[in-house]
């Protein structure tokens, strides 16, 4: 079932004529969720997302699916309980984007240490209780020496011992494309590019639908709904502000911020987790990709425009900082990081608490007196639990309609993408030898079934269209597949969302822009001023990700 321009099209049609029961505004990973949900269940469910899905807070995480291990200084316990277990749930459903690994947590002896090492001991075996892990993956401390071993980057002094635990690594775009992806072939309607500009009301005041506005095209209509759903994270103030008489704010958005070195830069092996050590409470993580290794994040109030949050001279201060105290390689500086990404977390206001890192991570869902439900906070990792608590709302407001749909569970139901069968490494196994027939090398066709999963027959069904496009095979296999199938509308949804190119290959761009953007002007039918201005959108943004303002002042 394609997912393209023309689905976009059809489905903005269908958005137009149905009085759909559920409505989601917002296509982030809870948007998305809550589309799977309400697809699984038979409902006509509709989703709108202003910018492209995952463009917001669900493309801009640290990237891993973790249970929040920190949260248990805080005495969260039932938050980390349930987000620990969902890891494993995830996993399985989407084994070709979330897979587990030992996470090191080094524990040093410094003022302000979280841990020592009988209280790494003592957490880590909680946190193993907690998410019911098993024999296999259970966590275990190893000596200081046995550490270096393993990362000899990190520094020595006052190093004690070393807590190996489970968690997962993920891309969290496509994380949320293949839920997208899930829900439509499930039934759902989604577009990207439509924004929600103002609410329609019947005449008992209740918000009966949506006027919306196509961005792409600058077309204004309206969608009907029996229930409207605001998943919209950072954004959700924002659109409640669109409500007649509600002027309460809920959120209290937080900024993190990542920087990309090559990994000869920070070469590490494994992901890491551990104190600054700078004394403020505060922990980051430095994780190995491919040829690059990332590392954040900050924690910070953010004030600004929420679609693409402002990295400041203090946010590289501080990262830089941090990692060269905690590391052992030559100093890393400004002209080291390669790529950057700043992203909000949705916090909900906690008027107990101003420090932003002790804010609870939890999610709540109310039920405004005009009918709009809203879900805020949460993490990534419990996008399915968020989902689950917000139908307990929906099913409310379905009953007080007339209607309502048989319950349904979503753990068992694999992803777009996740049907591999057996362990990944015998699915790239099995897949490799039609990559390579094609004229892939034994990396390249690894890394798409990698990326891909069980839709990688789909994207070498496309190799004739490839070959037609000038540029690398499998950039263009890529491409192909991303026009075809995954909604692919401008050229940051490519490079930026639907490959990581922007964030963990950004010097591929050089080469493969222009190509790219002839492609998109013939797909997606552009005049000549569109091309021109999406290449200048693209160029602001890899701009913005290398720096370049900072690194040209000198800073």
């Amino acid at each position: 079932m394609t997912f393209s321009a023309q689905t976009r099209k059809s489905t903005i049609e269908q958005l137009k004529k149905q009085t759909l029961d559920l409505l989601i505004i917002g296509g982030g990973i809870t948007g998305a969720g809550l589309a799977l949900q309400g697809a699984v269940r038979g409902s006509r469910v509709g989703l709108v997302e202003m910018q492209d899905f995952g463009g917001g807070t669900s493309s801009r995480s640290t990237k891993l699916v973790h249970g929040g291990l920190r949260y248990l200084k805080q005495f969260e316990v039932e938050l980390v309980a349930d987000v620990a277990k969902e890891r494993a749930v995830i996993a399985r459903n989407a084994p070709h984007i979330v897979q587990p690994d030992f996470m090191l947590m080094p524990v040093y002896d410094e003022p302000g240490a979280s841990f020592n090492a009988f209280s790494a001991e003592v957490v880590l075996h909680l946190y193993d209780y907690l998410a019911e892990v098993d024999e296999t993956w259970q966590h275990y401390l190893a000596e200081k020496t046995e550490v270096l071993e393993d990362e000899p980057s990190l520094k020595e002094e006052n190093l004690l011992a070393g807590g190996y635990y489970l968690d997962y690594i993920n891309d969290d775009c496509r994380l949320t494309i293949e839920t997208v992806k899930k829900a439509h072939e499930l039934g759902a309607w989604l577009a990207n590019y439509v924004k929600a500009v103002g609410f329609i009301y019947d005449d008992k005041g209740q918000i009966k639908g949506i006027k919306a506005r196509d961005t792409l095209s600058d077309e204004y209509f309206d969608i009907k709904a029996t229930v409207v759903v605001n998943a919209t994270g950072p954004w959700s103030d924002e659109l409640r502000k669109k409500q007649r008489d509600v002027t309460e704010k809920k959120m209290y958005p937080t900024k993190g911020v990542h920087f990309v070195v090559d990994h000869e830069k920070l070469p590490v092996t494994r992901a890491i987790y551990t104190d600054t050590g700078l004394n403020d409470d505060r922990m980051i993580f430095v994780v190995p990709r491919g040829n690059k290794t990332y590392f954040g994040t900050t924690d910070t109030p953010f004030n600004g425009p929420y679609e693409d949050p402002e990295i400041t001279q203090e946010d590289i201060e501080y990262l830089l900082n941090a990692v060269n105290h905690r590391f052992d390689v030559a100093d890393l500086s400004l002209s080291d990081i390669v790529s950057s990404w700043a992203g909000l977390r949705p916090l909900i206001k906690d008027e107990d608490n101003s420090d932003p890192s002790g804010i609870s991570r939890g999610h709540e869902v109310f039920l405004s007196e005009d009918g709009l439900i809203t879900i805020a906070g949460g993490k990534l990792t419990d996008y399915r639990g968020m989902a689950e608590d917000t139908f307990t709302l929906i099913d409310q407001e379905w009953k007080t309609a007339g209607i309502s749909f048989p319950d349904k569970d979503t753990k068992e139901i694999p992803l777009s993408g996740g049907d591999i069968g057996g362990t990944m490494a015998d699915f790239l196994s099995a897949k490799r030898s039609r990559g390579m027939s094609l004229g892939l090398d034994e990396t390249e066709a690894d890394y798409l079934a990698d990326w891909y999963g069980s839709n990688i027959d789909k994207v070498y069904d496309l190799v004739d269209k490839a070959e037609t496009m000038d540029m690398p095979l499998p950039d263009a296999l890529q491409l192909a597949y991303g026009l075809a199938y995954e909604m692919v509308m401008t050229p940051e949804d490519f490079f930026g969302r639907r490959t990581d190119s922007l964030l963990f290959n950004i010097d591929k761009l050089e080469s493969l822009t222009e190509p790219v953007l002839t492609v998109l002007e013939t797909e997606l039918g552009w005049s000549r001023q569109e091309r021109v201005d999406w290449s200048s959108h693209l160029g602001e943004q890899v701009v913005r990700k290398k720096l370049t303002q900072f690194k040209s002042n000198g800073k």
